[in-house]
């Protein structure tokens, strides 16, 4: 009887933490910070970056080479010798592209990466968090 008390116990444990929602979700309405720019925290030993531009527009960064950005160093076509400026060794990723709403929600227009928008001082894009700076 005890035995079946425990598995009762732990079945109703089980499916309370199943019917819990784990994952964040897009709260309707909230909108990003445009032109701004979002920095995630330290991921091994890079940074990722993000802004969004109300034309449509996103610029992504990945690199160990600064912690820290300004939108109008994020935009430039020479990031990567803004970047050797401030530290002469590391690694840069540069990307941008266009972005477009679908049903309220945004993704990258070339492979459709969906960009969420957890508010307007948090975003999450290729499942990293990034914080607005």
């Amino acid at each position: 009887m005890k035995r079946l008390l425990k598995t009762i116990k732990l079945l109703s444990l089980l499916l309370l933490l199943t019917n819990t929602t784990v994952f964040a979700k897009d709260i309707s309405g909230v909108k990003p910070a445009y032109n701004k720019v979002y920095r995630s925290d330290r991921i091994g030993d890079s940074y990722h970056f993000l802004l969004l531009t109300k034309s449509g527009k996103f610029y992504h960064l990945i690199t160990n080479r600064t912690d820290h950005l300004t939108a109008s160093e994020l935009k430039s076509s020479n990031i990567v010798e803004i970047l050797k400026k401030k530290q002469s060794w590391g690694k840069a990723y540069p990307k941008k592209g266009d972005y477009t709403i679908d049903k309220g929600k945004i993704y990258t227009k070339l492979l459709w990466n969906r960009i969420k928008i957890l508010s307007s001082k948090k975003i999450k894009y290729l499942n990293k968090i990034l914080y607005l700076q």
